[in-house]
Order: C-alpha cells, then structure tokens, then sequence
C-alpha cells in the first residue's frame, strides 16, 4: 500500500469523525486545502466519490461508507501492529544468542547472565562458548563478548571493561628454572603462549613510562587461557594472563606474580555486534547491562 493513500485513509476517517475538513486538519495539524487535497487524491484513486459536499455538511455516498467500514478496519489493524511493535522495541523479549571465549564463560558470565535475566524476565539467553571468532551474522549471533579489539567489517564494538594482565609461574617452575628479575630474563624460559596469535610472543611491559617488549617462546601453546594456566599450575612455565582467569589461583598460592613490579598492561573487553541502525531492544539490554556492571 502506497503511503499517500494511507494518508488518505486517516485523512478521510477524520473528516468522517470530526464532521467537517477543517476541524480534521486542525486535529490533524494539517492546513485545511491540505485536508481537502488529500481526500480529493484518494477519491481519485478510487475512481469513486466517498463524500456528498455541501455548503452547510458533509455527508457519506454509499461507497464511501463501504470504504469507511474497510478503511477503519485496516487503520485499526495498522495502529494495533504499531502498538506490538512499540511495546516490543521498549521490552526486551525473546531469546538472545550470546557468544563468548571459554574462559570469560566459565569464569564470569555465567553469573552476570543469571542476574541480567533476573532483571529482564521476558528473555531467554543461548549462551555459546568458543575461543575462535565467529562470524555472528553468518552463526545467528546478537552480540559476542571478546577480548582484543579486532572487529570484523560491518560490526560495531564497545568497550565494556579493561582487565588487567598478569604474569605468573608455580612456585615449582620458579624453584627449578629461577626467578625473572628484568623483563628480558623471560627470553630464556619456558613461557606458555596463545597459538591464535603470532603477536602473543611479544610480550610488552612498562615501568617508568617505558615500554619493552620482550620475544618469548616455550614448549607449549593454546588456543585456550583456561588450559594455559592449568599447565602453568602444573609447573610447565610462565604465562601471561587476564587477572580473572589466574587471580583464584594466586590466592590459592598455587601461582605466583612474576616482575611484579612490572605493568604487563591491560585488555579491554567489547561487546561486538551488527549494527548501531535498529539495535535490538534486547541487545542494548545486555550492553547497558554490562556497561554497568563493570564501571
């Protein structure tokens, strides 16, 4: 259906209702020639006269109230799906496909999931844990929440959080290999790495406002944190993590800090997804959500 004649539906069922063309358009906000334009445009359209004109009332034709009948019934059907659709775009509902790496899923999001769908009852979350990047449009994602900035053509990321990175060992491999003392001192050792990544064997620090990379290697890489710090507990070598992957178990002294005074810098979090234009109601949810949750 053309809008024009759409306009002309409402404009017609105003003038029927209102009894005249000038308080329609007034109620309208229309001038009163443009009222009148309208109607004429849409009984042209029609090739039928709706309304019997005279200087003292206006009065329906026999099709035109056959049209009024039909017209009233599809603006009401119209205003009924804008409501649906208004009610939907302000409620997030539904279900939202959520992607993430294995150790943000396990270690966090598990519990920040279950108190987001505390507030938004009307959602359901497909939670999908994997440490490769997906292609979200292509595998039916809303949203992904990845380490690293890297964001494929078309998608939007924001920044949710910054994590801190942290180097550390066993005590057993620190015992039998020795302690790091400079940066440079990780050459020589056995430092366990990312194998999605070539960039993941330079490794930055900064102290005193001076940065220094350092070339490391190792007997072992992954593509997964979780396992990284599993074989660093049981004195592989050195890793070098987000704190919320190794935090539990350097309380638990089955690791140990390595340079600590030493910043071995940070990784933001992002929440990445399709487009800014029509976000979902439940995307923004999730986004807002967590945005907060970190602050």
């Amino acid at each position: 259906m053309r809008m024009d004649v759409l306009t002309g539906m409402r404009v017609f069922s105003a003038v029927v209702n209102a009894g005249s063309f000038v308080s329609a358009a007034e109620k309208l906000g229309l001038s009163n020639g443009m009222a009148t334009r309208y109607v004429a445009q849409l009984e042209a359209h029609l090739g039928l006269r709706l309304l019997n004109r005279t200087t003292r009332k206006l009065s329906l034709t026999e099709a035109g109230a056959d049209y009024l009948e039909q017209s009233s019934q599809i603006l009401a059907m119209i205003e009924e799906a804008e409501s649906s659709a208004a009610q939907r775009a302000s409620v997030p509902r539904g279900t939202l496909r959520v992607t993430t790496s294995v150790g943000l899923g396990v270690l966090d999001m598990g519990q920040l999931i279950t108190e987001f769908l505390g507030k938004h009852p009307g959602l359901k979350v497909d939670l999908v844990l994997n440490d490769r990047v997906v292609d979200l449009v292509e595998e039916g994602f809303d949203i992904a929440i990845r380490m690293g900035p890297r964001v494929d053509l078309g998608l939007v990321a924001r920044k949710i959080a910054d994590v801190r990175i942290v180097v550390c060992a066993s005590k057993s491999y620190l015992k039998k290999q020795g302690v790091p003392q400079i940066p440079q001192d990780l050459a020589s050792h056995n430092c366990l790495t990312y194998s999605y990544s070539s960039q993941e064997a330079d490794w930055p620090f900064m102290r005193d406002g001076t940065e220094e990379k350092v070339r490391v290697s190792g007997t072992f890489r992954a593509n997964n944190g979780t396992v990284l710090a599993n074989a660093a507990i049981a004195g592989l070598g050195i890793i070098r993590q987000p704190d919320y992957l190794v935090s539990d178990a350097i309380d638990r002294k089955l690791l140990v800090p390595v340079l600590p005074a030493w910043d071995a810098g940070a990784h933001a979090i992002y929440a990445v997804y399709s487009s800014r234009r029509f976000l979902p109601t439940k995307v923004r949810a999730l986004i807002d959500f967590l945005v907060e949750r970190f602050e």
